[in-house]
């Protein structure tokens, strides 16, 4: 599960496959949404293949742009919830799932 928009970053950088990485959430108090960003779907395919041959002599060379984002805590929220609100904040306004 992944979205899909193109933003430019701060360095020039555009990344456009976005990803939950993992939801931290501290009890009664926040949800914490960390979300990797790629420059292509491409990319991300190259970072599963290389963690799943674990080969060290391999280089990955693989441009992720992280950002955690905070949110009122709600125990229930599932996953799928968290990439619907992804798509209510500036940042990823507008995304698609992909």
């Amino acid at each position: 599960m992944a979205i899909q928009k193109i933003i430019e970053l701060d360095n020039g950088i555009t990344v456009k496959y976005h990803r939950i990485v993992s939801i931290n959430k501290i009890t009664n108090n926040t949800n914490i949404i960390e979300v990797a960003s790629y420059t292509d779907k491409e990319k991300r395919e190259k970072e599963v293949e290389y963690y799943k041959n674990n080969n060290p002599d391999q280089d990955m060379n693989i441009f992720i742009d992280t950002t955690y984002i905070d949110k009122e805590y709600d125990e229930e929220e599932t996953i799928e919830d968290l990439y619907q609100y992804l798509k209510t904040i500036d940042k990823f306004k507008d995304a698609e799932d992909i």
